[in-house]
């Protein structure tokens, strides 16, 4: 058995206290799945650290107001979850010496993590918002409901192997120099592109589908954003090569129809009022339980 923690707890909620060593191994293994890609900044760990210390809080907090409503653990999905870790952990002779040490707070675990999802899925079931409340969500949100400017394009792409040398950029530049003249000499643009690009949209006179804001290279929206339909862009040195971009069609922002948006708004107001319904539960269980947080255990905020 581990000896007693001689460290002061990390959080003390009503009669609970979430030791120093539980608030230390789920910092470690939040870090561990948030920044897996590396070493994360202190800045972020400060913020973090502090996600996770309420999280522990509410989920106390949460735990203690199941089992006053009554709520019982799924015995069954304790018992499922056992039977995997036996059958995935069960030829190891360590496992087996300390079977029932390993699994007493698993099955502490288990059965919490059920207890919060049941009581969340209780506060959760709110009643459908009223046509009323719909259109009234639908006008205060005008950004949830608009459809973002659209456009047609047609490209030319002189496709150049990212690992090739300057020689090849220089030569598909002047050879997009070249095909600009031609532009601006009243060449048609269709058909320089069945001829010269590279991109899979050559067959059909380099013709794309409609795009939104974001899809295209920071560099071709800028160039997109300063021309008219029926113009062209200068050549743009894309990750692919050199770029010719002619706009075709331009289609500003445009609010949905509150009948087209009804059942999308519908369902963000439910999902908002399920959200909320959950928040003022647990800012009511803060209010009306002594927490006592040792942020010792926390690293600094950035001033």
């Amino acid at each position: 058995m581990p000896e007693p923690s001689t460290k002061p707890p990390f959080a003390v909620i009503g009669s609970v206290t979430i030791s120093a060593e539980a608030f230390n191994q789920a910092v470690s293994m939040g870090v561990r799945q948030k920044f897996y890609h590396g070493a994360p900044p202190e800045a972020e760990v400060a913020k973090f650290q502090r996600e996770i210390g309420n999280m522990l809080v509410d989920r106390v907090l949460l735990v203690q107001e199941a089992k006053k409503r009554g709520l019982k653990p799924n015995q069954e999905l304790v018992q499922k979850t056992i039977s995997e870790y036996d059958k995935r952990y069960g030829d190891s002779e360590r496992y087996k010496a300390n079977r029932e040490v390993m699994i007493a707070p698993l099955i502490g675990e288990i059965e919490d993590r059920s207890l919060v999802d049941q009581l969340q899925a209780q506060v959760r079931k709110v009643d459908p918002p009223s046509v009323n409340e719909v259109k009234a969500f639908y006008n205060a949100n005008p950004d949830k409901f608009t459809k973002p400017e659209e456009i047609e394009v047609s490209l030319i792409l002189l496709k150049v192997d990212p690992s090739a040398g300057s020689e090849a950029w220089e030569k598909a530049s002047q050879e997009a120099n070249t095909i600009m003249e031609k532009l601006k000499g009243g060449a048609a643009f269709p058909e320089l592109a069945r001829i010269h690009s590279g991109d899979a949209s050559a067959e059909n006179g380099g013709k794309m589908d409609s795009l939104h804001k974001g899809t295209m290279a920071t560099e071709a929206e800028e160039a997109l954003a300063k021309i008219k339909p029926g113009e062209v862009t200068n050549p743009i040195m894309v990750l692919e090569g050199y770029a010719i971009f002619k706009l075709d069609k331009r289609t500003p922002p445009r609010k949905v129809s509150f009948e087209d948006a009804r059942e999308r708004a519908t369902g963000l107001l439910q999902r908002q009022k399920s959200d909320n319904a959950l928040t003022e539960l647990k800012a009511k269980l803060r209010k009306n339980t002594t927490i006592r947080i040792n942020e010792d255990y926390y690293k600094p905020l950035p001033k």
